[in-house]
């Protein structure tokens, strides 16, 4: 805390010591209008470096070869296949909408939760309860996502 403290302190010394312009141009401001700038910007930057931490999770399957990757701020699901045969690699996409509405409350907003069956997941959107049954298989037809109402 001491030093978040003497940080700010040195930006407001930092920020009132910079070259003076014309009043008629940039009229004069306080220390704390220079000090609430430098912590809205902080904050900013806070709240963005969160959003971009744990994005994306990887759900396993049942095999072992395949595993969901999930964006949690959109929704957004992709099947990923390892294998040590590169060939045999890739990911397919099994929805590629933007479930969140363009609102993106941030991280962690999804999550997958496993079913009885090996090739069905729940997703649920956490800040409103929407929910969707979701498929991954080995063929395009057997991939899908319908939401549940």
């Amino acid at each position: 805390m001491k030093k978040l403290f003497i940080i700010l302190a040195a930006v407001v010394m930092a920020v009132s010591g910079m070259a003076q312009t014309p009043e008629s141009v940039n009229p004069p401001t306080t220390a704390s209008d220079s000090l609430l700038k430098v912590i809205n910007q902080w904050v900013e930057h806070i709240e963005l470096d969160l959003s971009l931490k744990n994005r994306y999770k990887l759900y396993p399957t049942e095999n072992m070869y395949n595993l969901l990757r999930l964006d949690t701020k959109t929704g957004m699901i992709s099947q990923v296949q390892w294998s040590l045969e590169s060939k045999e690699e890739g990911t397919w996409t099994i929805n590629d909408m933007d479930l969140s509405y363009g609102y993106g409350y941030g991280s962690g907003s999804f999550e997958l939760y496993p079913t009885k069956n090996m090739y069905q997941f729940i997703l649920i959107d956490k800040t409103d309860g929407r929910m969707w049954h979701v498929q991954w298989g080995l063929e395009s037809n057997k991939r899908w996502i319908r939401r549940i109402y």
